[in-house]
């Protein structure tokens, strides 16, 4: 799954799957911009592509923000002259266990799926044009296994809303050479998750999938590589699974 000459943008590259997403793309040869709100994360991954003999660059963007989208599409248009690779993975939630549907805040619900939804929409967007032009292009959506399972209410959600936007664009955009599919991960060892799902529910959810561990990011980017290869041109509009056997589905 070679990818050299191609470039791509990762939004939420600055830290967890995002990073590692940066760092396995550049590994198999793409240029990578690491897109983040917080553009000093972003720029300690760009340094750490860069000390893997990657090409990389750092730039600040809001998601839910169409000019932030626009002026990051600009950017790389300048620094690189094309994007042939977009994924979307930025994302915010709370707890799998927070803020039941019944109860939520209607501001808090709007901005989950600004940042969730509206976020994957505006940047395919800005950045579709290019891959236009290029007649090649791989858009990946980052989605979650509590889609399926109607479990962290507005997380959940969007997620599965998510997968209606893939649909969308893969429909649209097929014809000019480029997939849009998405990933579906479960409970994966980061920063955040620590931080917003509780032990005793990373425990439950770990005993119920039927690999009974908890994965790390690392274990998500073959399945990103695959999607973003030449090897998968046949495939779109699909959503992967990757989460051990958690959330079965037809």
């Amino acid at each position: 799954m070679n990818l050299n000459g191609r470039v791509a943008v990762v939004t939420g590259g600055g830290r967890g799957i995002g990073r590692e997403y940066c760092e396995a793309l550049a590994a198999r040869g793409a240029s990578v911009v690491a897109a983040d709100i917080d553009v000093t994360s972003a720029e300690e991954t760009a340094e750490l592509v860069a000390k893997n003999g990657g090409e990389s660059a750092a730039v600040a963007v809001d998601v839910s923000d169409r000019d932030s989208t626009l002026a990051l599409a600009e950017e790389v248009g300048r620094r690189f002259g094309r994007a042939d690779i977009l994924v979307n993975n930025a994302a915010i939630y709370h707890s799998i266990r927070s803020d039941p549907q019944l109860t939520v805040d209607i501001d808090y619900w709007r901005r989950v799926f600004a940042v969730n939804l509206d976020g994957a929409l505006l940047m395919t967007q800005a950045v579709a044009p290019m891959m236009i032009d290029g007649a090649w292009g791989r858009v990946v959506m980052q989605s979650s296994a509590a889609a399926y399972m109607g479990m962290g209410g507005h997380y959940a959600v969007s997620k599965l809303a998510l997968l209606g936007l893939t649909r969308g664009f893969a429909r649209e955009l097929g014809g000019h050479g480029i997939t849009v599919n998405a990933i579906a991960p479960g409970a994966i060892a980061t920063e955040a998750t620590a931080a917003t799902v509780s032990a005793e529910a990373l425990t439950r959810l770990d005993a119920m999938s039927l690999i009974p561990k908890r994965a790390e990011p690392h274990e998500l980017a073959g399945t990103l590589l695959f999607l973003c290869s030449d090897e998968a041109a046949w495939i779109t509009g699909q959503t992967l699974s990757v989460d051990g056997g958690l959330a079965l589905r037809l």
